[in-house]
């Protein structure tokens, strides 16, 4: 089965899907929402630091916002394609101004650099109204 539509089954199941450069999506217990959205990262470190690459795919049928976390060690992040508000070593990235939501099996995606050894962002999906 082809790797794309291995994934697209997968999310669909809400069943754990991991893939080389993805960040592991698991399968929400009964008491939490369902998975939204499925999250795939790559990454480029050279001598004293990295670029990150960021994709987010809405795997629901509802429109969703997103969000990202970002802890970084020491040093300034500095991205693109989306929304990047430090705080000390903590970034929150939001997505840009002229696209605030995804709707179905829509994607967004962004990047950044960054010091040191790659660092990944936590990203949450929820539904909007």
């Amino acid at each position: 089965m082809a790797l794309r539509t291995r994934f697209a089954v997968l999310a669909a199941l809400g069943t754990i899907a991991v893939a080389p450069g993805a960040t592991p999506a698991t399968a929400a217990p009964a008491d939490e929402p369902p998975l939204r959205c499925l999250i795939t990262t790559s990454t480029v470190a050279w001598a004293n630091g990295y670029q990150a690459d960021i994709t987010i795919k809405n795997i629901s049928s509802d429109r969703i916002a997103w969000q990202a976390k970002l802890t970084v060690p020491s040093g300034t992040v500095t991205g693109w394609d989306a929304t990047f508000t430090r705080f000390g070593t903590q970034y929150t990235i939001d997505p840009p101004t002229h696209a605030p939501t995804l709707g179905p099996t829509a994607i967004a995606t962004f990047g950044y650099t960054g010091a040191g050894s790659p660092v990944l962002p936590t990203v949450t999906c929820t539904p909007t109204d």
